[in-house]
């Protein structure tokens, strides 16, 4: 390797050992450089740079690693690991023909700028961690030996006020339902309220999921279209807590008994057939659709219009329903078990208050302390060690499990 100056420019020249024993030649010119030193400290940067593309020509491109770890990831669902594909797809055009070992946190980091001037924070945090996962499997691989995002930061705006989930009171539903017209569509919306359950649950239900003895729903499946080659496909719930057994009240078991009539004459009529969409589940949709129109149908010209809310925030308005109508009936162990979720799920997502509830908590407060307690109240009143001793013999005679154990205990001790 050497240097040499022409027609007053710095030249680098100096051949390099291939892995098949051969020799690359080069001279070329050492651009900007008018220095020797420059010149020398360009040829070096320029053999790093070409040993580094020799060896990047074995090495994976971001696209095909992202795809290897997408079909290995076998411990999440299909519909999943094809939601996850739809994410880094974005990200291909991108980075994907990249080798994996020449994307430098330096190129990260401007391309997570770019993104954040363009789209939300949702949206960006979603590309950033699917990027991250796909580095993370890489180093896990030895394609790679550090992950370069690992010092890529995103831009945290503090002074963003998170949006409230929004939900609808019983009051606010019924407003809604009745106007609808479309007898299935009545009965998915009584369901979806009532009952709390996901879309894709209630999607996905058909007639022997249905116990009219006991009033009961039998919910162990879900409806995605998020499936590669297929239009839809009926998969395993959300979580295992999603699998669940649930009593349906009387306004729901009304709704789908008169439903159950309409359709048991129809052609081909069995147990398998869907409750909403009969020999198919539904389009998933159309709920939306129909309810778009609805709401434009009430709230023209209306006084006071009706929140727009989305399928989902029907669950959200179904637990806040019960949170906020808690009583010595149920607990949220009770809630989180109809809403096929855990108790800290239930406290941290749906626990929104509604119109006057505070108000409603400053005057238990009031009661609660100006009450005159007797000695005697105090006495019989049992303490929380005993609660705490009862509640470990149910676990211990298996009447109650673990889990529910720790629950009611947190409860008792108010934490």
């Amino acid at each position: 390797m050497a240097v040499f100056k022409k027609n007053n420019k710095w030249y680098i020249k100096g051949k390099i050992k291939k892995d098949d024993g051969s020799y690359y030649q080069y001279t070329k010119l050492a651009q900007g450089c008018q220095l020797q030193k420059e010149a020398k400290e360009y040829e070096r940067l320029f053999r790093i740079q070409y040993q580094d593309i020799q060896v990047s020509i074995r090495n994976k491109t971001f696209e095909e690693i992202a795809i290897e770890m997408n079909n290995d990831d076998i411990n999440v669902k299909e519909a999943t690991r094809h939601t996850n594909l739809e994410v880094l797809r974005r990200i291909f055009p991108k980075i994907g023909n990249k080798k994996i070992n020449l994307i430098t946190k330096d190129y990260l980091q401007r391309f997570i700028r770019e993104l954040e001037s363009k789209y939300s924070e949702a949206y960006v945090s979603a590309i950033y961690y699917a990027i991250n996962k796909v580095f993370k499997f890489a180093v896990t691989k030895d394609y790679i030996q550090i992950n370069p995002l690992s010092k890529v930061r995103l831009r945290v705006d503090r002074d963003t006020v998170k949006a409230e989930k929004r939900f609808w009171e019983p009051a606010d539903f019924e407003r809604f339902i009745n106007e609808a017209d479309d007898l299935d569509m009545k009965a998915f919306f009584i369901f979806s309220f009532w009952m709390g359950s996901r879309k894709g649950e209630t999607l996905a239900l058909q007639w022997k999921d249905i116990d009219f003895d006991n009033n009961t729903v039998h919910i162990r499946k879900t409806m995605t279209r998020r499936v590669e080659g297929k239009t839809w496909a009926l998969t395993n719930p959300k979580t295992k807590n999603s699998i669940r057994n649930i009593t349906m009240p009387d306004v729901v078991v009304k709704e789908l008994q008169a439903l159950y009539e309409r359709q048991k004459v129809m052609y081909g009529f069995n147990d398998e057939v869907f409750l909403f969409g009969y020999y198919r589940p539904m389009p998933d949709d159309y709920p939306r659709r129909y309810m778009v129109k609805l709401l434009d149908h009430i709230n023209k010209n209306a006084e006071h219009p009706l929140t727009r809310i989305t399928i989902h925030e029907f669950r959200h308005s179904h637990a806040s329903y019960l949170i906020n109508n808690m009583s010595d009936q149920f607990t949220v162990y009770d809630i989180a078990k109809r809403l096929g979720d855990t108790v800290e799920t239930v406290l941290s997502t749906y626990a929104h208050q509604f119109k006057n509830a505070d108000k409603k908590l400053s005057d238990f407060i009031n009661k609660d302390v100006n009450k005159e307690q007797t000695v005697q109240q105090a006495e019989t009143k049992p303490n929380k060690y005993d609660e705490l001793i009862e509640l470990k013999k149910l676990l211990d005679m298996e009447v109650i499990t673990q889990d529910e154990f720790e629950a009611k205990k947190k409860l008792v001790l108010g934490i």
